[in-house]
């Protein structure tokens, strides 16, 4: 007799709604990878002088296959599945702001300008003809193109301003968030039990998973993500799951 402690090496193939597979990820620094097998149980008790309360007959019938995936690997991909989304490739070519007429609010909060990821050299802002100082007059964030007046400076009142400015391409990964009511995955790996040495195989062939908690952007360990739900029979098997133990 032996226990299990398994290391494993764990992918995820996110499937589209036909159960079509989008492409692997992985290996994923699987946190938790647990499967709960369980059934419902159907009861003919007796009513019969000698035997009241007993059970006549007891059925048992499966229930459908309980998954839940933890992991805090986070690529823009992973995060997508953690929130119900779904990625998109962005790249947005670089430009020049030129004499962009904004109005900054009156109690210096910030305006938004229609671009962003400004770079720092050869940002201007003026009122009129008037060029104003950077940290006098205005504070800029230039990774969100955002402006707004310091209080004390030339246009502490707000009004009308106009910004010149040049904006960086964008290159990276758009995940669009909270348009699934569902992830649809097959969840599989290879690995090793520490205790005998022997290679292991599992894998869930498509679960229906959605996340059990929020993910906090802000948290001050580690984000972590936990999605939970349940496995579905796929064409060809008559079982959602699989898990082999090798002989060497």
């Amino acid at each position: 007799m032996s226990g299990l402690l398994v290391a494993g090496n764990f992918f995820v193939d996110r499937l589209n709604a036909q159960g079509q597979s989008t492409g692997i990820i992985g290996p994923i620094n699987t946190t938790k990878l647990a499967i709960k097998t369980d059934a419902d149980e159907k009861v003919r008790g007796s009513k019969k002088k000698d035997s009241y309360g007993q059970a006549l007959s007891v059925v048992k019938i499966a229930k459908p296959v309980e998954v839940e995936w933890s992991f805090d690997d986070q690529p823009a991909e992973l995060i997508a599945m953690a929130l119900l989304g779904d990625t998109q490739v962005l790249n947005t070519g670089s430009g020049t702001l030129t004499d962009e007429a904004v109005t900054l609010p009156t109690n210096q909060r910030w305006i938004q300008l229609p671009e962003s990821n400004f770079a720092a050299l050869g940002f201007v802002v003026k009122k009129d003809a008037t060029t104003l100082v950077l940290g006098t007059d205005y504070e800029v964030n230039y990774a969100l193109g955002l402006v707004r007046a310091v209080k004390g400076g030339a246009i502490e009142a707000g009004g009308a301003v106009t910004v010149t400015g040049q904006h960086n391409a964008i290159s990276g990964t758009l995940v669009r968030g909270g348009i699934s009511a569902q992830t649809r995955a097959r969840l599989f790996g290879e690995g090793k039990n520490l205790e005998t040495g022997k290679p292991i195989k599992l894998e869930i062939f498509d679960a229906s998973l959605s996340p059990t908690a929020a993910l906090d952007f802000a948290a001050s360990e580690f984000v972590s993500a936990t999605l939970a739900g349940k496995a579905q029979l796929v064409a060809g098997k008559d079982h959602p799951f699989e898990y082999l133990e090798l002989d060497a």
